[in-house]
C-alpha cells in the first residue's frame, strides 16, 4: 500500500506544480474568449470580449499568436477545474487514509510471529522474502553446464550469467534463476532470471543472450523470445535483453548502471 501512497503522493505534487504553471498564464492571458466558426468548409476564428458581441473581432492569419493564447486560456481554465477536483480527491484519501495499513499489520510482527502467519498483505522486504522463498522447479537440462559460481551461493551456465547474478545479488535485487514460464497451457521455457522490482511487486524477466553470432543458438532464442510475445512479455515492458557476442562481450558497467535506473536502486 505504501507504493500507493507514493503514486498518489507524486501525483498530488505533479498536479500542485501544474496548477501553478497554469494560473500563471492565465494571469498574462488575453481578455475575452476565443469562437471558433466553420464557413464554406474552413475554421474562422474571433476574439469575442463583449458580453452583448458574441460574434467577435476576425483574428487574422498573421495575428496567429492571439489565437494561440485565447485557446491556451480557455484550456487552462478547464484544466484549473479538473486540477481542483482531483487534488481534492487525493487529499481527503490521503487525511483519511489509516495509520496502520493492512501490509503494516504484518510488518510490524515479531520475526518469530512472522514465521506462524499466512499474510494476506505484503510489501517491500517482506514480500521480496516471501517471492524468493516459493518453490519452483528449475530447468532439468544440463545440470552438467552449471559450473560458475555466484555470490548467492547457486551455480550458472555461464560467466556472464554468473556476472549478472551478482549484480542482481550486489544490488540487494531479488532474483530467480533458471525460472519457468509458461508459454502454453503444460509446456514451459525457462528463463535466465525473473527478476522482483521490490517498489512494486512488478516481475521482470531477464534474458541473457550470450552467443549471437552462434547461427543455431540465435534461431533457438528468436523462437523463444516469439513465444514470449504470445504471452505478453515483451521488451519494454516486462523483458530485459542482454547480448554479447566474441567480438562484442557484454558491457557489465553499462548494465549495472541500466539495471540501477531501472530498479531504483544506488550503485555499490
Amino acid at each position: 500500500m505504501k507504493a500507493l501512497l507514493i503514486v498518489l503522493s507524486k501525483r498530488l505534487h505533479e498536479l500542485k506544480e501544474a496548477e501553478k504553471k497554469a494560473c500563471q498564464e492565465l494571469a498574462d492571458a488575453p481578455d475575452g474568449r476565443m469562437r471558433i466558426s466553420k464557413q464554406k468548409g474552413f475554421l474562422r476564428f474571433y476574439h469575442v470580449t463583449e458580453a452583448n458581441n458574441h460574434r467577435g473581432t476576425y483574428i487574422k492569419k498573421e495575428n496567429e499568436q492571439l489565437a494561440r493564447d485565447l485557446a491556451q486560456k480557455d484550456y487552462n481554465i478547464k484544466l484549473v477545474n479538473s486540477i481542483k477536483q482531483e487534488k481534492k480527491a487525493i487529499e481527503a484519501f490521503l487525511k483519511g487514509y489509516p495509520k496502520i495499513s493492512p501490509e503494516d499489520t504484518y510488518a510490524k510482527l515479531a520475526p518469530a510471529r512472522k514465521e506462524k502467519v499466512e499474510a494476506a498483505f505484503m510489501e517491500g522486504e517482506d514480500y521480496a522474502r516471501a517471492w524468493l522463498a516459493q518453490p519452483f522447479e528449475a530447468n532439468p537440462s544440463f545440470p552438467e553446464e552449471k559450473v560458475f559460481a555466484t555470490k548467492r551461493g547457486e551455480f550458472v551456465r555461464s560467466k556472464s550469467e554468473a556476472m549478472i547474478a551478482d549484480a542482481y545479488y550486489d544490488m540487494g535485487i531479488p532474483y530467480k534463476y533458471d525460472y519457468p514460464v509458461e508459454v502454453e497451457p503444460g509446456r514451459y521455457r525457462y528463463v535466465d532470471f525473473a527478476v522482483l522490482d521490490v517498489r512494486n511487486g512488478k516481475v521482470f524477466y531477464h534474458e541473457h543472450l550470450g552467443r549471437l553470432d552462434d547461427l543455431s543458438y540465435l534461431r533457438k532464442n528468436m523462437r523463444k523470445l516469439k513465444e514470449y510475445q504470445a504471452i505478453k512479455v515483451f521488451s519494454g515492458k516486462n523483458l530485459i535483453l542482454t547480448m554479447e557476442t566474441e567480438e562484442f562481450p557484454l558491457d557489465m558497467g553499462l548494465f549495472r548502471k541500466n539495471i540501477a535506473e531501472l530498479f531504483g536502486k544506488i550503485l555499490p
